[in-house]
């Protein structure tokens, strides 16, 4: 198809030049003519109604030749975002076969204690996705109110004292833990979370918060970011790490 439009924007282009120069070549012995055939006076009235439909007709062949540019503006704009999607497809698939919930299992084995279980956990689950950053909450209460708070990170710039909390409904972290539902979001609101490196600092696009539950207890809350859109495997991946996280909490 797009072999097709190129072809076709290549053909209106050149046709619109030889029409130009067609008519450029046409007014010239027009305007040659009256000589051409020795009026005495010049250019008589006759000629200017001539004279006027080549002058209209110049003009439409110059809104034809750029009208014609346009179109092949549009054509490598187009090319540009079917390159675009293309490359962005072939990273998530070879993303996508690197995913194994084996590799949690394994990780996950090893931990000691609660706080081992979720860091190993949620680095697991970051490294194979590449993610750009990752956080972990966990379900807690005090006098009747549910809340999570962040208790493991991923490649996180934030203070180790600093204490992070959502209540039950509140930001996204916390209509997660009150849906119980993963929530994935392809246009994240800037400024909302930023990857900081020795680059410097940006913003990512896609956001996966997925629920660490057992059965319909949600015990606490998956947080991970990325420049890179995730695909329906990768998100199906997270919900399993979640899953495998809940029941080995469950076991402590």
């Amino acid at each position: 198809m797009i072999k097709d439009l190129k072809d076709s924007g290549k053909i209106n282009i050149l046709l619109t030049l030889l029409f130009v120069i067609g008519i450029a070549v046409s007014a010239y012995f027009l305007f040659r003519l009256p000589n051409n055939l020795m009026i005495p006076y010049g250019y008589e009235s006759v000629f200017n109604t001539v004279f006027a439909v080549v002058g209209i007709t110049l003009l439409i062949g110059v809104i034809a030749l750029v009208q014609a540019m346009r179109y092949k503006k549009e054509l490598i704009v187009y090319r540009d975002r079917v390159t675009e999607t293309n490359q962005g497809g072939q990273d998530a698939a070879g993303s996508a076969n690197s995913i194994n919930v084996d590799n949690i299992k394994t990780a996950l084995s090893s931990a000691q204690n609660e706080k081992d279980t979720l860091q190993l956990g949620l680095q697991s689950i970051c490294k194979q996705l590449d993610a750009g950053q990752g956080a972990i909450y966990r379900v807690e209460q005090e006098n009747n109110t549910r809340f999570v708070e962040l208790k493991a990170g991923y490649a996180l710039s934030i203070n180790e004292n600093t204490t992070v909390r959502y209540n039950f409904g509140e930001g996204l972290i916390g209509q997660a833990a009150s849906n119980a539902q993963l929530l994935y979001l392809d246009e994240v609101p800037d400024g909302y979370i930023k990857i900081i490196s020795g680059l410097g600092s940006a913003s990512p696009r896609y956001l996966i918060i997925a629920p660490v539950k057992k059965g319909e207890t949600v015990l606490g809350i998956l947080e991970i970011a990325s420049f890179s859109p995730y695909s329906a495997d990768q998100r199906n991946f997270v919900e399993q790490g979640a899953q495998l996280i809940a029941e080995k909490l469950s076991t402590k």
